[in-house]
């Protein structure tokens, strides 16, 4: 099966490591389920993030980047760092770690919510947060989503993540709406207006 088959599969439990030749940063999605699967067959994470897979797929390929996505999967995979796929993660000694989530926005007090995942970091947060507005703010399909990086006003603070906690890379835990992700072209372009700020904030990227 090829990557685009995997990430459509609503039953498959798999870990993609997709490979690429810069490795300063990787883009990792730990919850993704397509479109229509909301659960997942994890009971410490029964709620997927669905299409999340295919929005890190097409920012790696934007930054050409690696990615490692965890499709279906039955464990919550970057609460810890020991679980395969955080593994994998370590394996490509990045600089910077984008996770990328999903909300349904029920909790979450902005559309597009950043966290580095303490207060401590909130300046970095926060920089992704403006950088990253100040571009959506120029997409017609985006500017309407309110987006914010302070740790102290969102609701999705991944302060139990590992990966994100973690002092091994700099890392940014993106929560994005279900309209943006259901919407390939809304993603797209949050995808490439992502990829520039990135490029920006990465150390070293080039």
């Amino acid at each position: 099966m090829n990557i685009e088959s995997i990430l459509a599969d609503p039953e498959t439990a798999a870990l993609l490591t997709i490979p690429a030749e810069t490795r300063a940063v990787v883009v990792g999605v730990p919850h993704h389920a397509p479109l229509g699967v909301t659960a997942l067959p994890c009971p410490e994470h029964p709620l997927s993030d669905e299409n999340a897979g295919f929005i890190g797929w097409h920012l790696s390929r934007r930054l050409g980047c690696p990615a490692v996505i965890a499709c279906n999967y039955f464990l919550d995979p970057n609460k810890d760092m020991g679980t395969d796929y955080s593994r994998a993660i370590l394996s490509l000694h990045p600089k910077m770690l984008v996770e990328i989530h999903g909300h349904s926005s029920q909790n979450a007090r902005y559309d597009i919510e950043i966290s580095c995942g303490s207060l401590a970091q909130n300046d970095r947060s926060e920089e992704m947060a403006r950088q990253l507005g100040g571009r959506l703010s120029t997409i017609p399909t985006l500017r309407r989503y309110t987006i914010s990086g302070d740790f102290k006003s969102i609701y999705y603070k991944a302060s139990n993540s590992a990966t994100i906690t973690t002092d091994q890379w700099k890392a940014y835990h993106v929560e994005l709406p279900y309209p943006i992700r259901k919407s390939q072209r809304e993603y797209k372009s949050f995808c490439s207006a992502l990829a520039e700020t990135i490029r920006e904030l990465a150390p070293g990227f080039e």
